[in-house]
């Protein structure tokens, strides 16, 4: 024991960036989006970070393979993107503020660049950071829904987001158990982590996170017979516990009950057009946008703008009654609606093509971070059909960095392996 400690204070000094960098991850994984300002404040100190290697900037981009190039270059181009939709903007001042997340994209370059010319992982950060936020983020969780037990789970931020953070995790954690060798007591250990995130992620009554956890079962059945690492003794348990926790706990009236408002609420926004619910706002402002982006297909109306359109239809006497948001709790309708049709390419680029492209190449082969840039790509794909999280910082920022870690993790491998 004192030997590791001793070990470890070595590696501190040896390299205090990549320590720091390191549990800039950590803290960000556990409290990104229940604890204020702590997204915003990790994200700026690596992001500075990666200026301590600013003069090696070139050689390092020379040195990058034309897959990664293009998986550097995809950030800037979204960025470019919510530049180029200036054109039609008409409300400046909002433009300027939601350009930042425009803007974070480009600004996680210096970040993977500094990481390779260190050539250490910070996976191990990552994924130790998930563990804990299994039982801080469900701590929250709990104070919060004793207190409003009517009222979504949440820290800080919104309860959407804090849901996703929760069940990402999960989806890390998964990853790890799947693909690392562990001893019995860890992988226990981390199994009841995971269900506190699947639990905080219910109390969030976030029903779009919900959509991830049978995604991440097939993942995780199909790697594991893939692989022949199916567990039948540990498979069961983890069911089990599941339908327990189902029985004899709120989560599953959460489920049933926010299950069905959902349901009523599709049927009334098309059957009686009543467009005033969680839902049915969600359904109205989809076909706004559509209607929205049709008039600039190219460009999109401008990011910012979309609530402006949504009130002028109120004024006319549409929509009464429903509130207005400049969200429309879907990516790829906020992507098209706002920056056109650049900006959905930009972000099918960003967030599909480009990653997924450097995830699966044969250079790649180490399955611990490919599957867990599988299952983070999966999970924002997903949360991104029924929320903009393109359009929320915290979670802007959690993508950014999960995404790099993992790619500067692959990339670091590939390269000890090759030596």
């Amino acid at each position: 024991m004192k030997k590791s400690i001793e070990e470890f204070v070595s590696t501190i000094r040896a390299e205090p960036l990549v320590f720091t960098a390191g549990m800039c991850v950590l803290l960000l994984a556990v409290m990104g989006t229940s604890v204020r300002h702590v997204s915003s404040a990790m994200f700026t100190i690596v992001f500075l970070l990666g200026f301590s290697v600013i003069k090696d900037w070139k050689k390092l981009y020379r040195s990058l393979s034309n897959m990664e190039k293009i998986f550097l270059l995809s950030f800037l181009l979204y960025t470019i993107s919510g530049l180029l939709s200036f054109y039609n903007v008409d409300d400046s001042e909002n433009f300027y503020k939601i350009f930042e997340r425009y803007l974070r994209f480009t600004m996680i370059v210096p970040v993977y660049l500094l990481l390779i010319s260190k050539n250490r992982s910070l996976l191990n950060y990552l994924v130790l950071g998930a563990v804990i936020s299994g039982p801080f983020m469900f701590a929250v969780a709990l104070q919060h829904y004793l207190q409003y037990p009517d009222v979504p789970a949440k820290g800080y931020y919104h309860h959407i987001i804090f849901g996703q953070l929760a069940m990402l995790n999960v989806g890390i954690m998964l990853a790890s158990i799947l693909t690392r060798k562990q001893t019995r007591q860890v992988q226990i250990l981390i199994l009841m982590c995971m269900l506190c995130g699947i639990a905080t992620a219910v109390l969030s009554q976030a029903r779009g996170v919900w959509l991830v956890f049978p995604v991440y079962l097939i993942v995780a059945f199909i790697y594991a017979f893939k692989e022949k690492r199916i567990n039948t003794l540990h498979s069961v348990m983890f069911l089990a516990v599941i339908v327990l926790l189902a029985i004899f706990t709120p989560i599953g009236h959460l489920i049933q009950q926010r299950t069905a408002e959902g349901i009523t609420e599709i049927n009334r926004f098309y059957t009686q057009d009543q467009y005033v619910s969680s839902v049915g706002t969600r359904l109205a402002m989809w076909d706004i946008a559509i209607d929205v982006w049709e008039q600039h297909p190219v460009l999109g109306t401008g990011p910012g703008d979309f609530d402006d359109e949504v009130m002028a239809l109120q004024r006319k006497g549409d929509y009464q009654g429903m509130d207005v948001h400049n969200s429309v709790h879907n990516i790829y309708i906020q992507a098209l609606v706002g920056s056109g049709l650049i900006g959905l390419l930009a972000l099918i680029l960003v967030l599909l093509i480009a990653p997924l492209r450097l995830f699966f190449d044969q250079v790649n082969k180490d399955e611990a971070g490919r599957l867990a840039g599988i299952i983070t790509i999966i999970s924002f794909a997903i949360y991104g059909l029924s929320e903009s999280w393109t359009l929320r910082l915290p979670a802007i920022s959690i993508f950014l960095v999960y995404i790099v870690i993992i790619a500067s993790h692959l990339k670091t491998v590939g390269s000890k392996k090759s030596n």
